[in-house]
């Protein structure tokens, strides 16, 4: 009987031993999944303000002896970002519409730093300010989700986790990033905006 009660007690302890990993294991991905999905929400917000803060900047930038054709730009990368947030295609294709946004905005401010006309007008200053400051807002709030979808999906796709993951049916999170296919289809994207 001692042996047969040192077998029982055995299995017990590494029952008791897979159902605490399995359950610190739940935990984790559950802290993970919702680290990813507050940091994309911290994305959301950051972007929402930029478009806010754009209409002000164009306005003041309008008045200014600005190039109208890389005004015209940002005004339609403005467009082109808001239509992909609006009919929600994916993170990739918000990645690439942002960083054109992105790119559009700091080609407006080199035309203003080259021509020196906007140097003392607060009209202009006020605004281009904001949004540089929210372009680094939203630089860090897409690095702080990118690293946390990277930890999610390492997690969803390791050994044994991935079994806890496909039991509670987690998927690898969709990075932040442009890729080569979404900058290919960028120019039709354009014309459909």
């Amino acid at each position: 009987m001692t042996v047969s009660s040192g077998v029982v007690a055995a299995v017990l302890v590494l029952i008791v031993l897979v159902v605490g990993y399995m359950a610190i294991v739940v935990r984790r991905l559950g802290r993970y999944g919702e680290q990813t999905e507050q940091s994309l929400r911290l994305v959301d917000v950051e972007v929402e303000r930029r478009h806010e803060q754009l209409g002000p900047f164009l306005a003041a930038a309008e008045t200014t002896e600005l190039s109208g054709d890389l005004l015209r730009q940002l005004g339609g990368a403005r467009s082109w970002s808001k239509a992909v947030r609006e009919r929600g295609l994916g993170l990739q294709a918000q990645a690439a519409a942002e960083n054109a946004l992105s790119a559009a905005f700091h080609a407006v401010l080199a035309d203003a730093d080259a021509r020196r006309t906007a140097l003392g007008n607060w009209a202009f200053q006020g605004p281009a300010g904001e949004l540089n400051v929210t372009e680094r807002r939203i630089a860090g709030a897409v690095r702080v989700y990118n690293d946390n979808a990277y930890r999610l999906s390492q997690a969803v796709g390791s050994f044994p986790s991935s079994l806890v993951a496909k039991s509670r049916s987690l998927t690898a999170p969709e990075p932040f990033v442009e890729t080569k296919e979404v900058q290919d289809e960028q120019p039709s994207a354009n014309v459909a905006v």
